[in-house]
């Protein structure tokens, strides 16, 4: 199966937040960074799901995909305004990610109510 652009650009998401934790000193990692990564590949793994799921499923996994989506959004805006990494970089990811959110919202609003 070909692989949908919405997943494509999460896990692009998701490489970069491991990047940025990794520059991310040690203190606040736990707190900050790696929930980030968590949510974002709870987001990757519902998409997943989404996509294999029968029609009547799909709606459940893109909604819990969205909700992830913008839990890893306000990590990620948590960790600019703390100014832990470089200010690009996570302005970077925040873009990313808000267009990924846009194509979840766009796929679960093509789909059948």
């Amino acid at each position: 199966m070909e692989e949908l652009s919405v997943i494509s650009t999460t896990y692009e998401v998701y490489k970069k937040l491991i990047a940025i934790n990794i520059a991310i000193d040690k203190k606040y990692r736990q707190a900050m960074s790696e929930p980030a990564i968590a949510s974002c590949l709870a987001t990757l793994s519902h998409l997943i799901k989404a996509k294999h799921a029968p029609k009547m499923i799909k709606p459940s996994h893109l909604i819990e995909a969205a909700s992830s989506a913008e839990l890893t959004a306000l990590q990620v805006r948590a960790i600019l305004e703390l100014k832990l990494e470089n200010e690009t970089n996570l302005l970077k990811v925040q873009a990313r990610l808000t267009e990924a959110r846009k194509q979840i919202t766009g796929w679960r609003k093509s789909l059948p109510a």
